[in-house]
């Protein structure tokens, strides 16, 4: 694709503080709020709507995480004839952030991604009932051994309606260590 060189009609820098912007802002959010922030001041300064950042300025101010942002960033502006600043980093060429490509053709099923099959968006087959599942029956229990020991029956409760108390939950140990 050939783009068209469009006149300069403007060119400016600038050195722009952010750290008053994002000084505020809880730290998972202080670069998104510099970003902003820059975008803010170019719009005021250059007098346009349309600002782009380039991708050197963006890496600048993510280079040291979402919770440090630089407090400030010099950058060369650049107005064209249909009002679109482009600004970047002083010293560096301009060049437009990478946006990644949405992928609409992707299987969405892993049946689909395993087969490597690929359904057209106009063609749509009409999906197959799937039957339920049968639940397996159930195996009979084998009958208890007489020779393993029966299960001690329960303390009866006590006159209040509570059950007995448990001899599990007593300490064991209750003299005192000399």
């Amino acid at each position: 694709m050939a783009e068209k060189e469009s006149k300069t009609v403007l060119e400016r820098t600038y050195t722009v503080p952010l750290r008053a912007a994002f000084r505020n802002a809880p730290s998972y959010r202080k670069a998104n709020r510099a970003v902003k922030e820059l975008r803010a001041f170019l719009a005021r300064h250059m007098k346009s709507e349309d600002v782009r950042l380039g991708q050197h300025v963006n890496d600048f101010l993510w280079r040291h995480g979402i919770a440090n942002p630089p407090p400030r960033v010099t950058v060369r502006a650049v107005k064209d004839e249909e009002d679109v600043v482009r600004a970047e980093l002083e010293g560096k060429e301009y060049k437009e952030s990478v946006r990644p490509i949405p992928k609409e053709e992707e299987p969405g099923t892993l049946k689909e991604r395993l087969l490597g099959k690929k359904e057209d968006e106009g063609e749509e087959k009409p999906e197959k009932a799937k039957p339920a599942p049968e639940k397996p029956a159930k195996a009979e229990q084998p009958a208890p051994d007489k020779s393993a020991p029966a299960k001690p029956a329960e303390k009866p409760a006590q006159k209040d309606g509570k059950p007995a108390a448990k001899d599990a939950e007593k300490p064991k140990d209750t003299a005192p260590k000399q």
